[in-house]
């Protein structure tokens, strides 16, 4: 069977796909990067190459065919038990366990693989979502703390809200709290891209994204505060670190102290950067200060 139909779940092979608005070879803008091993549910049939669909994480557009192979049900709980993430930035999938090894692919940070034999010497055997298997450093490995539990629930958006509840009940607020800041720091310098999620190109939606994505918990993808997922709106004084910092069609991850970072297009700091709603710090930009809109927390 090669057409798809509404229901069908799937698995993205390639090392990244990108999500469209609209199907066709004209399709712009990208709306998001779905990365590698990352599930899907087909939301229509197939139109010529095409496929409408939805993410784990609530997401929805358009992805090329050819990104996707066909998954179930049973597949995406069996794997839970050996799936890993990529933690660093990137993956080189090598056929041998040695960085002189044939390379097979590069998987950015935040691809989803399989472990089939556990570390060897610094070296981890693993199979994406493509069917390759290989070896990769195992340092650039970290275990996956979110879950496809989306598709496979019938509680629809409150899934959200109730994984969310899971992941912050397991662990105190301080370290949610630093743990969201520090993941979003880690992405300093990444290029800013439109629709982006990767240390290759990453837009300020994607940064926030990621940073709770990593941590365990999905947000809404997009610069806006949706009542279906886990951030709250919060008044500005209570504003702490791993908050949220909304301004008009953009977001920011607070790192505390009235200092935030995240990815801007900005033609002095076209990359993730820190700023700050302190006027008297040297990175002070006033011109986002003056139309903060909202502040959100999952607390």
């Amino acid at each position: 069977m090669s057409d798809w139909r509404k229901g069908d779940l799937g698995l993205v092979r390639t090392p990244l796909a990108f999500l469209y608005a609209d199907p066709g070879e004209d399709a712009f803008p990208q709306t998001d990067d779905v990365l590698s091993g990352w599930a899907v549910s087909a939301t229509d049939d197939e139109d010529r190459g095409w496929i409408p669909i939805r993410t784990h994480y609530g997401y929805s557009g358009w992805i090329r065919t050819e990104a996707l192979r066909r998954t179930n049900r049973e597949e995406l709980i069996a794997r839970a038990g050996t799936i890993r993430r990529v933690s660093g930035n990137w993956a080189d999938l090598y056929a041998a366990p040695k960085v002189q090894g044939k390379l097979l692919t590069t998987l950015p940070r935040g691809s989803f693989v399989n472990i089939v034999k556990d570390d060897r010497e610094g070296w981890s055997l693993i199979r994406d979502a493509a069917g390759n298997e290989g070896w990769v450093h195992t340092m650039a490995l970290g275990l996956r703390q979110d879950g496809d539990g989306y598709l496979l629930t019938d509680s629809g958006p409150a899934w959200f809200q109730e994984n969310a509840s899971e992941k912050i009940q397991c662990r105190s607020e301080t370290e949610i709290r630093e743990a969201v800041a520090e993941t979003a720091l880690s992405y300093l310098g990444a290029p800013y891209r439109w629709g982006g999620k990767t240390p290759g190109g990453i837009d300020c939606s994607g940064l926030a994204f990621m940073s709770h994505m990593e941590n365990g918990i999905l947000i809404y993808r997009d610069a806006q505060i949706r009542p279906e997922y886990p951030i709250r709106k919060i008044p500005r004084e209570q504003l702490g670190k791993g908050d949220l910092i909304f301004f008009p069609g953009h977001v920011a991850v607070c790192i505390g102290e009235g200092r935030y970072v995240h990815a801007t297009a900005w033609k002095h700091t076209p990359w993730v950067t820190v700023n700050s709603l302190n006027p008297q710090d040297p990175d002070y930009r006033e011109d986002l200060a003056d139309k903060l809109e909202a502040c959100g927390s999952l607390f």
